[in-house]
């Protein structure tokens, strides 16, 4: 071997040039670049999904949050995202029904959905409100519309979301008379 020195082995360094993109193009780097890559596209996949997402359908007055990062900080920031008016799915059958029975006692009721066989009726009323007429009438009003549709009356009228949702009247039977003295 003229002047050129030759050196075998994994440890060989090549030319210069060589010797760079060699390293530019080495696994490790490799990895690093596809992970951040992933990391920064799944971020914002995340963040689309976060901010275009419906907030929780069985809680009516939920309003879903917008997410932002700190990216210098490493934290996440929720941010409230103006809505007109929360999703309410649910039998809007019965919504009907009670604006047609009792629109003034109507206006109390946010949702009203079937879990099985019992009706449940969600609505903007405290807590304190057990037993109350006004519970008591939506529970009526509910039994009614469960029986013209061929269902027994097995009804729950819940109080609102800031309460935690507690029972307020209910009736397990046809011979029930809505008051809360048997709850199951």
């Amino acid at each position: 071997m003229s002047g050129a020195r030759r050196i075998r082995g994994r440890h060989a360094r090549l030319p210069g040039a060589v010797s760079a993109v060699r390293a530019a193009l080495s696994p490790r780097r490799t990895r690093l670049v596809v992970a951040g890559g992933l990391f920064v596209t799944l971020t914002g996949a995340v963040a689309t999904f976060v901010t275009l997402a419906p907030a929780d359908t069985h809680r009516p007055d939920t309003v879903p949050k917008a997410a932002a990062a700190n990216v210098l900080g490493g934290r996440s920031v929720q941010a409230p995202v103006a809505r007109s008016r929360p999703v309410r799915p649910g039998d809007l059958a019965a919504l009907a029904f009670y604006r047609q029975q009792d629109p003034t006692r109507a206006a109390h009721v946010t949702e009203v959905i079937w879990t099985g066989p019992m009706l449940r009726v969600y609505t903007d009323l405290p807590a304190s409100d057990a037993n109350s007429r006004t519970a008591i009438a939506l529970c009526e009003t509910a039994a009614a519309y469960a029986e013209d549709h061929g269902h027994l009356p097995e009804v729950f009228v819940h109080a609102d979301r800031a309460a935690g949702y507690p029972v307020l009247a209910n009736k397990m039977n046809d011979r029930d008379d809505c008051r809360l003295d048997r709850v199951p």
